[in-house]
């Protein structure tokens, strides 16, 4: 098995070593985790089983990206929240820019506004909200922000 992405897996050791992280996930990256291990373990940490019944049911490979992201965490406290947002913020804007490269590659090839098909109409449309989106990400998470502001809700 490959090793899980190393922002996912701190995403991952956070909330298992403080579940409450999982509600200021205000953009829902826990939607975004690429890597089935570390969404398995995820899955097992918030419906009840604990940290410890997590890590016994993932891979060897989760297991110990799990604990070395573990080993680096700050405890518990205003340091591993701030850390936990920045986590966030960084998982989400690279889903958007992979997504806007995904666009531009597909639309790149249209001749002309006459051109246009349904479908790039579309992808032209989510790129218009994905941008959007992207910058209230980088507004809202700014790393060491003051939290002073509301949390806004996702699109």
């Amino acid at each position: 098995e490959k090793p899980p992405p190393w922002l996912e897996t701190l995403y991952v050791a956070s909330v298992l070593r403080d579940a409450r992280l999982l509600a200021r996930d205000t953009f829902r990256v826990c939607d975004e985790l690429s890597h089935m291990g570390l969404r398995m373990a995820l899955a097992h940490a918030t419906s009840g089983h604990g940290t410890e019944d997590a890590l016994y049911e993932a891979s060897d490979a989760v297991k110990r990206a799990i604990e070395e992201a573990w080993r680096q965490l700050p405890e518990p406290g205003m340091v591993l929240e701030q850390d936990f947002s920045n986590i966030c913020r960084e998982i989400m804007v690279r889903r958007i820019d992979e997504r806007l490269i995904y666009i531009r590659r597909a639309t790149e090839q249209t001749a002309g506004a006459f051109d246009l098909t349904e479908e790039t109409r579309q992808l032209l449309a989510e790129r218009v909200e994905l941008l959007a989106l992207k910058k209230r990400v980088l507004e809202e998470l700014k790393p060491g922000s003051s939290g002073t502001k509301a949390p806004m809700q996702p699109v």
